[in-house]
């Protein structure tokens, strides 16, 4: 139904719903980086999971 996104985004704004927005990768600070991995002792502009995550979401309350 046309319009009818704007619940789910409103259920998330006021705390009803939770959610997760984490990194699925490793973002390089410059291309000189690449290829970067978890535990090669580079320093990412944004590491490995970095994101949010409400409380309720598996575990939650945590954010970088």
């Amino acid at each position: 139904m046309p319009g009818s996104e704007g619940e789910g985004v409103s259920d998330v704004l006021f705390g009803d719903a939770p959610f997760t927005g984490r990194l699925p990768v490793t973002w390089p600070r410059s291309v000189d980086q690449e290829p970067i991995n978890v535990g090669d002792g580079q320093h990412p502009a944004f590491p490995y999971g970095w994101g949010l995550r409400t409380r309720g979401s598996h575990g939650g309350g945590h954010h970088h």
